[in-house]
This record gives C-alpha cells, structure tokens and sequence, in this order.
C-alpha cells in the first residue's frame, strides 16, 4: 500500500470523528426535542380530556343527539377532533364526521389503552381527514363494574411537525457550522503537526545534498514542547553528521590522492570479477581510461590468464598471492611484480581482491646492465693485464736476452698499456661528464657560440685516421649556427662519433657530418652519417649503454674501449639533449645529437 502523507492521515479522521460526534448529538437531540414535545401534547391533550370527561358522562347518560351537537360545538371552538366510543368500539360522537358511517375504534391503540383504564396516545395518518394526527383517549367510566368507554380527543400533528422541523433546521445549522469550524480546527491542527516534519524532510534532503550543514531552524512559537526537543535533536545529530561526513570526505581525498598518484599500477576487483576502482597508472599500463574502466569485468581489461588466475585464487581462497609476470603491450615486454591481496568488510568477510603491480621492467634492465658492465669491465681490464702478464713473465724467463724477441714483447706490453690506459681514461672522463650533468651550470662551462669551429676541429682531429682508410669525410653546417654549448665536451662527443664511422666504414667511402635546426621540434640536429655495416635492431636499445658491443671480436680488432657511445649520450644529457640513432644492416647508421635551439630558449 502506497504510504500517504502525514496532514492526510489526521485531517480525514479527526474530520470524521467530528462529523460522527455532531451527527451522534444532532440525532439525540432531535430524538430528545421530539420525545419531549410529544409527552407535552399528550399531557396537554390528556388535560382538555379530563376537563371534557364529566360534560362527556352526563351527555352520554341523557341523550346522545345532545352528545353529537357538544361534541361538534366544542371541538370547533377547541379546534380539536373529540370523538367518544363505547366498550364495544361503536363511535356515539364526533365533531367532525358522521358516527353513523365511521367504522369500529375498538382496535385503535390509544383506544384498546383506555379501555384498560389508562391514557393512551398515538400519532399516526388520518385516513378519515388524510393528515398525520395526535390521538389521545381517556378512559370513561360508566359503571362501576361495566368497561369503560372512551373520551379521544386529537389535534394534528402540523405544529408538531412544524416545531420539529423549526428544531432540526436550527440544529442542521448548527451542525453544519460546528462541522466547518471542526474541518477548519482539524485543518490548523493537522498542518501544525505535519509542517514541522515537512520541513524537516527538507533539511535533510538539503543535508544530504551538502547544500546546508543544519537541518533546520523553526521559529514558530506554537510548535510543541516534543516537537522542539525533536527538531534540537536532529539538529545536534546533522551536526555530527556532517562533521563525519566531511571526515570521511577529507580522508578520502587523501586517500584517492595518494591511490591516483601512487607509481605502481592498483586495481580494485569485487567478488563478480568487476573492477572497482582503478588508478592512473593501472589506466596507462592497460591502455584504458581508469574512469571507464568501473564496474566492467576484469577479464576484459587485464586479458591476462596467469593475472585472472591470481585473481580467482585469492578470491576462491581469501589468501594473497604474489608472482613475477611478464606483459606484452605490442611493443615491448613489461615485467611485473605483481600481488594480489584480499579484500574484507568490517567483519572479515571477503568482498573482493586487490591488484598490486610494480612495474620492474627497467630494474630488471638496470640489473641486467649492472651485471653487464661489471663483466665486461673486468673482460676488458683483465684482458689487456693477461697478455702484459704473460709477456712480463716471458721476458723474465729470459726472453730480455732475446733482443729482438725482447723488444717485440716490450711493444706488446706498450700497446696493452695504453689500452689500459685508454679504458681509464673514458671510465673517469664519463664518471665525470655524470656527476657534473645533475648542475651543468655549475659545475660546467656553457656559452652562446657558433658551431662551425667545433666541428672543423672535431673533423681535423679524426682526418688523419680516414685517410689511413681513403674516407672522405664532408661537413654541411651553415655558417650562422649557433647553440649554448661546451666546445670541449661537444667536440669530444663528435670525435667519438666520427671515430666510430670511420671504423666500421668501407675502405673509399665518405662520413658525412651535417648540422642544421629542426623547424617543427625546436632542437638543433648534429648529424653522422657513415656507409658502414650497420647496427641489427635487435642491439639499437643497447648500444648506448656502457661496454656494449655489437660485434665484440670487430670491436676490439677497431681498438675500442666500449665507452664511447655512452659517452656521448652523457654529453649530450649534460647540455640538455640526447642522442639517436637510425640504422639498417649493410646499409649504414645515422647517429643524431639533439641540442636545444637557443633561438626556442626563454
């Protein structure tokens, strides 16, 4: 059943039990007023009766013709219908009809009473005058010991009827009024009790839209003692709620702060599988928006088995999980570390799981390099110290008296010592280029300049080793290029470069070094181009890091240390840019220093 409003539920019925008390009354009364001038009537009636009765009993013993004229004479000046009838119920007079023609009274009521020996009344329809009338009979006693006849008299029932209906008007009236004024004090009072709760009402919808901190403020002074009480109490409670709720409302946009800032990837699962809540990094690692990803199945997101399976298991189980999976995005492959503990309410009841993801991808590539430089390190190291050591040891045996096999040695032990020296040499340069990188300002010495010196010079110091192998080495650098720069570092970063061209370059072909200004990316673009062999894509991720080689049994035959591409990637990090490369195997490679266009600087 539909629940009605409050003013609904007390205007009807107070208005009904109004309705029914005034009805209730009014009958009574009308009953009460009715009853009364009826028993008046009788009396009075009953009065003229016993007046008439002596007159009546001597007509009635001397002659009834002289019954028949007083009984016609004094009911006309009376204005009342006398009728007197015999034991046997015979009519010996009347005043308005012919007792001759009138039928048998014995059956009357008021008659059959009087007969009896008491006064009798009835009011009912004339059927002999055809109008409702008041009948009274007295008993009349003719003889001691013979039954009675009786003396009727009656008059018509209009006064009656008129009075009675002259009371009921009034009394409808007054009903009526007394029931406007019920309707309109019910009206008052229903309104008076159901305001203060209306208004309540709307408090609390407007508290619970944020739109007030109080629930209500009532002013009315006809507002009742509970009512008060009732409105201070939910008022003390609102306050306290909305002390709560801005609480919780604080913690939780710490707590929604610290989840969307945090670096690791965290999904949120209900125990149907279907996401919760997601943060950004979560978003960015499945490639969808975390606002999106709400209340959508997980499977559809991760699209992982071994990530589902995890999921499933701390769900079926209520226990957290922990595994190292490896993701494909259609790039690359992403490691993850990844645990996947259980959810539970405020009574331990498991209501979901929680995904943890750690993205280890370049620890594990930072490790990988870590184990990388240390072993080619010290390959490289302890190459050179071998063959010295074994040559050392030679020519203390005795090879020193071998003269020519002695200076022979002595070489050896010379060229291993400037590899050593050589590797050295661009450990510290490049331990250096990194610790002054963090505050190049600082620590380094950059100036506005034109680019055109550095490059000759980098182009004269590596010319005499193209010639050795008859390469041309070009330069396209427009005269008006300029860049903020250290000459030194730069120039060290292009030898390193032109060094390795002309290394892995044919014998007769040219290394091509251009300079110009990138119009769409703001970046001046240094450019290397050799002829040579090319680099594998696989070793294009990899070749800038420290001791990598492509080709490790060339590489050393070219007398390099390993360091010189990573080198230059610090350089040119030290002066705010990087370095790339493109390449195609047997087809040659393209190395880019990309530089800040200072004509782009604030």
């Amino acid at each position: 059943m539909r629940p009605r409003p409050l003013f609904w539920q007390i205007f009807p019925v107070n208005l009904l039990i109004s309705l029914c008390t005034v009805l209730a009354v009014s009958w009574y009364a009308i009953a009460t007023f009715t009853t009364f001038y009826y028993e008046q009537m009788v009396v009075d009636i009953e009065a003229r009766a016993i007046l008439l009765e002596q007159k009546i009993l001597d007509l009635l013993m001397e002659s009834p013709d002289a019954l028949q004229k007083f009984c016609r004479q004094a009911g006309r000046r009376a204005r009342t219908r006398i009728t007197v009838v015999a034991p046997n119920g015979a009519v010996l007079a009347d005043s308005d009809e012919d007792p001759q023609r009138m039928e048998q009274h014995g059956n009357r009521p008021e008659i059959s009473q009087a007969y009896s020996g008491q006064t009798g009344s009835s009011l009912r329809f004339s059927r002999t005058l055809h109008q409702d009338m008041l009948y009274v009979a007295v008993p009349l006693s003719i003889k001691s010991d013979s039954k009675p006849a009786a003396l009727r008299l009656s008059v018509p029932a209009t006064a009656l009827n008129t009075v009675l209906e002259t009371i009921g008007q009034r009394i409808f009236l007054a009903s009526a009024l007394i029931i406007l004024l019920a309707a309109v004090f019910s009206h008052r009072l229903a309104r008076r009790i159901s305001r203060p709760l209306e208004k309540i009402r709307q408090g609390a919808e407007q508290l619970s839209s944020g739109e007030k901190n109080k629930l209500i403020t009532f002013h009315e002074r006809s507002i009742s003692v509970e009512m008060n009480s009732l409105i201070i109490s939910l008022n003390r409670m609102a306050e306290q709620l909305m002390e709560r709720i801005m609480l919780t409302r604080r913690q939780h946009n710490e707590l929604a702060a610290v989840f969307s800032s945090m670096t690791e990837a965290v999904l949120a699962v209900d125990a149907e599988e279907c996401v919760i809540r997601m943060n950004r990094a979560a978003g960015h690692l499945f490639r969808i928006d975390p606002h999106l990803g709400k209340e959508h199945p997980v499977q559809g997101i991760l699209r992982h088995p071994e990530l589902m399976e995890m999921i499933r298991a701390t769900l079926r189980h209520n226990h957290s999980t922990e595994a190292e999976i490896e993701l494909f995005d259609g790039q690359q492959h992403i490691a993850l570390e990844v645990r996947v503990v259980p959810l539970q309410d405020n009574v331990g009841q498991p209501v979901g799981a929680l995904l943890v993801m750690d993205d280890v991808t370049r620890l594990n590539r930072l490790e990988n390099v870590r184990r990388d430089f240390v072993a080619n390190v010290s390959h490289e190291l302890k190459t050179p110290i071998t063959v010295i050591r074994g040559y050392v040891e030679t020519l203390l045996d005795g090879g020193v008296d071998a003269h020519a096999d002695g200076k022979n040695f002595l070489q050896i032990v010379l060229r291993q010592t400037g590899r050593l020296d050589a590797i050295i040499d661009d450990l510290l340069s490049l331990s250096r280029i990194e610790n002054k990188t963090g505050d190049r300002d600082a620590l380094l010495d950059f100036a506005l300049g034109n680019l055109n010196p550095v490059l000759h010079a980098a182009l004269q110091t590596c010319a005499f080793k193209a010639d050795e192998k008859q390469i041309r080495l070009e330069l396209h650098c427009p005269p008006d290029i300029k860049a903020v720069h250290n000459p030194a570092l730069l120039e060290e970063a292009v030898i390193n470069l032109l060094n390795n061209a002309i290394a892995y370059s044919p014998v007769g072909s040219s290394v091509i070094v251009r300079a110009k200004v990138q119009q769409d990316g703001g970046k001046l673009l240094i450019g290397i181009q050799d002829k040579g062999c090319g680099i594998r894509k696989e070793h294009l991720d990899r070749i800038f890091e420290r001791f990598y080689r492509c080709d490790k049994a060339r590489s050393r035959e070219s007398g390099g240390t390993g360091l010189g591409l990573s080198i230059v990637k610090h350089i040119a990090q030290s002066h705010g840019g990087t370095v790339e490369v493109e390449s195609q195997f047997g087809r040659g490679s393209t190395f880019f220093l990309k530089l800040p266009d200072p004509s782009c600087l604030s």
